[in-house]
């Protein structure tokens, strides 16, 4: 029988299933900052100190996408795919069911493995399975399906949490297990034999790419820093004014909600502009966002952080496209480097924020995060962006 007999072809077909698995993969990302006042005040916890699984998980980030991502290019079958939402979501789930903070921290580790397999082989794979022509477009709904699985994430975590206990979490992996076996039985490679040749060893292949991507790592890790501090220390100012589960689970929801619309504008302003142009203009703009914001109070300083994470975090498609395109036979490993080694170093570069606020307070801590996506831009003048062709 011919290896694509029965499975599927048609390279949207494939894009479409890989989205999907990165949504279902993402519905755990938010469970531990919808739920981190909850487990703060449970096991006692600083803010550094409640900081620190997203150091766990930039942890394994660092360690393990580099690695998969060099994997992944070398295998066919999309096993770490497969693989990743399953774990991922055991140990989100785990997380706020953990009764010690060792315990909470290993569980943060279980879910920052299960996500470092699955993002190279998935941003990857679509390079693999789209159009050259529809890269861009392809990885922008790649993402935003992720990014909506992220948006529903608190929701559903919020709703379980109140309809049935934290215990019944554990309800919330069954489709991390169903996306797993539709991805075995319906699309067992991700392409030809004949795309799989013998490449360079890992240090090689790995130092040569940032030789080349980082620029774009840098924005990148900028980008995500500002996300995920702000993820984590808004929900924390809404709790200490008297906000709810429900009141920190909306909030969450609005940051990842602002990311994925923003995506569909910023892919649209990249083809007519060009991609550094954009890049260089959503920082600005985040940025004037971001210290505005500073300067309100209420919904219009919660709306005004939302458009500035939404504008600087809307180029993520962008960044992982102008990878790909210069790595063109190392796709995963080049997803990798400017998404999950940004994501992880972010994850980590979140305790020193959680120490900032214990130190100076929150407000002072967001003035801080105001300028974040300023310090991107000289990346955008060195020798490699400026090369770089659209």
């Amino acid at each position: 029988m011919s290896e694509e007999k029965g499975y599927l072809r048609l390279p949207e077909t494939k894009v479409a299933l890989i989205a999907l698995a990165h949504c279902v993969n993402d519905t755990y990302a938010a469970y531990v900052s919808t739920f981190i006042p909850f487990i703060k005040a449970n096991l006692g916890l600083t803010y550094a100190l409640a900081s620190s699984f997203n150091v766990v998980v930039g942890i394994f980030h660092i360690i393990c996408q580099p690695i998969v991502g060099y994997l992944c290019d070398r295998i066919r079958r999309p096993l770490l795919m497969m693989a990743g939402p399953v774990l991922c979501g055991l140990g989100a789930v785990m997380v706020p069911n953990s009764g010690s903070f060792g315990a909470a921290v290993f569980c943060a580790g279980l879910w920052g493995f299960g996500s470092a397999l699955y993002h190279p082989q998935g941003a990857g794979g679509i390079g693999y399975v789209s159009t050259p022509e529809k890269l861009t477009r392809s990885l922008t709904w790649y993402n935003i399906a992720g990014t909506v699985g992220t948006m529903l994430s608190p929701l559903i975590a919020v709703m379980v949490v109140k309809t049935l206990g934290y215990q019944w979490l554990f309800v919330t992996l069954a489709p991390a297990v169903l996306i797993a076996f539709f991805i075995y039985f319906s699309m067992p490679f991700l392409r030809d034999k004949t795309s799989v040749k013998k490449r360079q060893g890992f240090f090689p292949t790995i130092g040569g790419l940032f030789a080349l991507l980082y620029p774009i790592w840098a924005v990148a890790l900028i980008r995500d820093l500002l996300f995920q501090c702000v993820r984590f220390l808004l929900p924390m100012k809404i709790a200490m004014r008297g906000g709810d589960l429900e009141s920190v689970g909306t909030i969450v929801f609005c940051l990842t909600l602002g990311g994925a619309l923003g995506m569909i504008p910023m892919e649209a302003i990249a083809r007519r502009f060009g991609g550094k142009k954009t890049l260089k203009w959503s920082l600005f703009v985040g940025a004037a966002f971001l210290f505005a914001a500073t300067l309100a109070k209420g919904l219009l300083e919660i709306l005004l952080n939302v458009l500035g994470v939404a504008c600087v975090y809307s180029t993520l498609s962008l960044t992982v496209s102008m990878a790909q395109k210069l790595a063109p036979s190392e796709r995963s490993a080049a997803s990798s480097i400017v998404l999950g080694l940004s994501w992880g170093f972010s994850n980590i570069l979140v305790s020193p924020f959680g120490k900032l606020a214990d130190l100076l307070g929150l407000d002072a801590t967001f003035v801080v995060l105001a300028a974040l996506p300023l310090m991107g831009v000289p990346f955008l003048w060195t020798r490699p962006f400026r090369e770089m062709t659209e």
